[in-house]
């Protein structure tokens, strides 16, 4: 529980007390906020808008990141 607090707050205006609130709503893992709805997340105490929308969309820029560069593939193979 300790190591999935301390990813959550990698997630900018993400402290502890949120961290810790979103994993006890089973959003445990960066990739588990960014598939959230907001609706969701809306239910979290501290979550304003604002704030959700931003973290919605840090989550899934870096839930995009690794997915790219666990591909093998490059654009000139899938071109050929």
């Amino acid at each position: 529980m300790k190591n999935q607090v301390k990813e959550l707050q990698k997630l900018k205006g993400i402290g502890g007390i949120i961290s810790q609130r979103l994993v006890e709503a089973s959003y445990d893992t960066i990739a588990k906020v960014a598939a959230a709805e907001e609706k969701g997340l809306e239910r979290i105490a501290g979550m304003n808008p604002q704030k959700l929308r931003s973290i919605v969309t840090q989550a899934r820029k870096m839930t995009g990141e690794a997915e790219k560069n666990q591909h093998t593939w490059t654009k000139s193979k899938c071109d050929m």
